[in-house]
């Protein structure tokens, strides 16, 4: 059975197993379907982890440097490549291999693989000095010395992550860009699986500890990779060792993913400022309780913005590289339409029903009621900022697809300067346990600016563009032919003179 057109289908058929399955391209709806699918594992999953997590550590201090130890792996990756390093290849992948040929899409694709390699190793080995300076004195600067040393120690093991994960990045672009969403869909519920299994050897192995899910999470990102290389192979990918920094193509892909990169840059100092302001709240449990309260806030947002703005950014690339802008802007509208529609409810859930999931999945072992009152606090904040979140990542995708990623970029630092003024002005009336309340909030309010002003900039280009439309430009050729062949020869012959 098959709904909607062509890019909106929807067939049953293209899902059952066997024939190739993780070959098949599929349409925005259906590749949207996969990947909430897939995150629903995933976020079940992370329940699963999360739940063992809390039971074993609470929100004591050796779960708050494991949070904090995070930070840094994450900004240094998301600068590098991350969804940065996606939005800005598939574009310029397509279009090479429209224009050029498979034989330079894929030299290209060296370049990049060969470039990232080089780039995250250096990346690592800076990460690994800064990491003492950068804890200390940015990250945690209100915690004790006992605190501060275990999370530089975490930090330097985590930081290999981000290298693990940049040239698993390369993989999902090129399968991506294939409209092939299986296998970077079983990777997103893959990654659960080590955290938990590292979860299991610090819970039955004497002395291991917090070093178990901390280990796990290289575990992790290694099963991410590995899980996608299968469709890979199936690709015909043809490696070369290039290297040429001159390369017009890796020009273009640089010219969107430093943008796009300090975009997603300035989102992740946000997290870095939110948790050096937590080092300093009263209440010592505060980044712990954080944390649970933006995972389960992040499920709705991971549906909603992450999953249907992974699977429309390859249909909006395609029809701004054809110059297909009013339908560009006709898809746009009803995914995001749709799509920011489900965010308020999904924001009213959380509010209504946060504290009963909270005591239900988390209240276990060394996670105690306080811990609970606490997390759920912080998630009412959370729930407010959902809908700017989902919508911001929407968003940022028409921009990706045009080539522009320097608005995306103006917009979050402008998120960010909100939000780091909003802590400061927040904290000035929320005092006590309700002081948790100033993070998730300055968020909401960052959040949702950034999406209404983003939404407008959107429209006003697309709509700016609609001249430039390959199908009005050819609609404008017929009306003009069909008006010059309805004229008379006098008129013909009195417009000659």
């Amino acid at each position: 059975m098959i709904w909607g057109g062509r890019i909106f289908r929807f067939n049953l058929s293209n899902f059952r197993p066997g024939g190739g399955l993780s070959l098949r391209r599929f349409s925005v709806l259906e590749g949207a379907f996969l990947l909430m699918l897939a995150l629903m594992a995933s976020r079940v999953l992370g329940v699963v982890r999360q739940v063992i997590f809390n039971a074993l550590f609470g929100v004591g201090p050796n779960a708050n440097a494991y949070y904090a130890a995070a930070r840094l792996p994450d900004t240094l990756y998301n600068l590098i490549a991350g969804g940065a390093l996606i939005s800005a290849f598939i574009p310029v992948f397509l279009a090479y291999e429209k224009e050029k040929g498979d034989s330079e899409a894929w030299r290209l694709t060296s370049l990049v693989f060969n470039l990232l390699l080089v780039l995250m190793t250096a990346v690592l080995l800076v990460g690994e000095f800064i990491a003492p300076a950068f804890v200390n004195n940015i990250l945690i600067p209100g915690y004790s010395p006992a605190e501060k040393d275990l999370t530089i120690t975490l930090t330097r093991i985590m930081l290999v992550q981000p290298l693990i994960l940049g040239l698993g990045t390369v993989v999902t672009a090129i399968l991506n860009s294939r409209r092939q969403f299986l296998l970077p869909a079983v990777s997103l519920a893959v990654y659960n699986v080590g955290l938990i299994g590292g979860l299991l050897v610090a819970k039955f192995v004497p002395g291991v500890g917090i070093y178990g899910p901390t280990y796990g999470t290289l575990v992790a990102v290694l099963l991410q990779l590995v899980v996608q290389l299968p469709g890979l192979s199936k690709q015909h990918v043809r490696y070369s060792f290039i290297w040429d920094l001159r390369h017009p193509g890796l020009r273009q892909v640089g010219i969107l993913l430093l943008p796009n990169s300090l975009a997603i840059g300035v989102a992740y100092i946000g997290n870095i400022i939110d948790t050096h302001f937590t080092s300093y709240l009263p209440d010592s449990a505060s980044l712990a309780a954080l944390h649970n309260a933006e995972m389960l806030q992040a499920l709705p947002v991971a549906l909603i913005g992450q999953a249907v703005g992974q699977s429309l950014l390859p249909h909006l690339a395609m029809q701004a590289a054809a110059g297909r802008y009013i339908r560009m802007r006709q898809m746009a509208l009803k995914v995001i339409g749709a799509s920011i529609a489900l965010t308020v409810p999904a924001a009213l859930l959380l509010a209504l029903f946060g504290k009963p999931m909270i005591h239900l999945l988390f209240q276990h072992g060394a996670f105690d009621p306080h811990a609970s009152d606490l997390t759920n606090l912080a998630l009412l904040g959370y729930a407010c900022a959902l809908p700017g979140l989902a919508a911001g990542n929407l968003l940022s995708g028409g921009f990706f697809a045009l080539k522009d990623a320097w608005t995306p970029f103006i917009t979050n630092t402008y998120a960010l300067l909100v939000r780091w003024f909003m802590l400061y002005f927040l904290f000035q009336f929320l005092h006590g346990t309700t002081a948790i309340l100033v993070v998730p909030l300055a968020l909401a309010i960052a959040a949702g600016s950034e999406a209404i002003i983003m939404g407008g900039l959107l429209l006003f280009r697309l709509r700016r563009y609609i001249k430039r439309d390959k199908g009005m430009q050819r609609l404008e050729q017929r009306r003009r032919y069909l008006k010059a062949s309805r004229k008379t020869p006098v008129q013909l012959s009195s417009d000659h003179e």
